[in-house]
């Protein structure tokens, strides 16, 4: 599991252009609007990761996990699914 970093720059027509992707963001809170983002996004990235191994005893006795579980009241956006889109091969 890796977290990454993106940094866009927006220009005068307000078009976004990604500059660089960072394997190691920073994930300071220097501000109030990080110290609500950054919690957020390291625990909704943990259940991504963790809860299809090891199920919260609150999900495993109240419902069924599925794909669509994991990211219930979660920001991330599933973009690939190897059981939908076929093994990932490097």
């Amino acid at each position: 599991m890796e977290i990454f970093g993106l940094d866009f720059m927006i220009d005068e027509n307000f078009k976004a252009w990604l500059i660089e992707v960072n394997t190691n963001p920073c994930l300071e809170i220097s501000s109030a609007l990080l110290s609500k983002i950054i919690p957020n996004m390291i625990d909704n990235a943990f259940r991504i990761a963790l809860d299809p191994l090891f199920p919260p005893p609150t999900i495993t006795n109240t419902k069924k996990l599925t794909h669509e579980s994991y990211f219930d009241n979660n920001k991330f956006e599933l973009i690939f699914d190897d059981n939908d889109d076929g093994p990932f091969l490097y």
